[in-house]
């Protein structure tokens, strides 16, 4: 008999470890299952805010683009077009400024188009910033020098027209130092 309850005492004693361990393993599956969902809800909301990034990226592109292809165009007579490609590289997007021609995409502009073109293209961008500025800021914009590389009297005289232009159209204030007199326009402070 004492087997008996000797037995039954272990017996008693594995049953009871058999349910703690239940109970942790219920506690550990609901754990899990958080956990799980916890991963789920952040991969979905990853998803979402990935969608939204990019809409916002190609409205910016759309904008940016829009600035810098009118600004090629009012000065160059075989124009260009500016695109901003996206590439994700390293978890992270990447933009690629590009210049297309002819159909023919310009990978790397500073060697294959005229630095006047990059001086054009560099003053849009910097427009396109201050367009894109929110709040509104003053919109100023100082340069200097930022044409010496536009060659042909036609060019700087459109290059003068766009940047009328483009005071008068985006209420815009400039200030521009340089010794080419093609540019002067406005009030004309000389230094001596």
């Amino acid at each position: 008999m004492l087997d008996l309850l000797q037995s039954r005492c272990r017996v008693n004693s594995k049953l009871e470890q058999y349910r703690q361990a239940d109970a942790v393993a219920r506690m550990e599956q609901a754990c899990l299952d958080r956990v799980d969902q916890t991963l789920k809800d952040s991969l979905e909301a990853q998803r979402v805010i990935q969608t939204v990034a990019q809409a916002i990226q190609q409205k910016v592109h759309e904008r940016i683009a829009a600035v810098v292809t009118r600004c090629l165009n009012a000065v160059f007579d075989d124009p260009y077009q500016f695109k901003i490609v996206f590439e994700k590289k390293r978890g992270k997007t990447e933009a690629v400024l590009t210049f297309i021609r002819d159909g023919m995409v310009l990978d790397n502009p500073l060697d294959e188009v005229g630095g006047g073109v990059t001086d054009v293209a560099a003053l849009a961008l910097r427009l396109a910033c201050i367009l894109l500025t929110r709040p509104v800021a003053r919109r100023l914009l100082v340069l200097d020098e930022p044409f010496s590389k536009i060659r042909g009297e036609e060019n700087r005289r459109r290059t003068r027209a766009m940047l009328v232009r483009l005071a008068d159209e985006m209420g815009l204030q400039i200030i521009l130092n340089t010794d080419i007199a093609e540019f002067s326009l406005g009030t004309v402070v000389e230094m001596g």
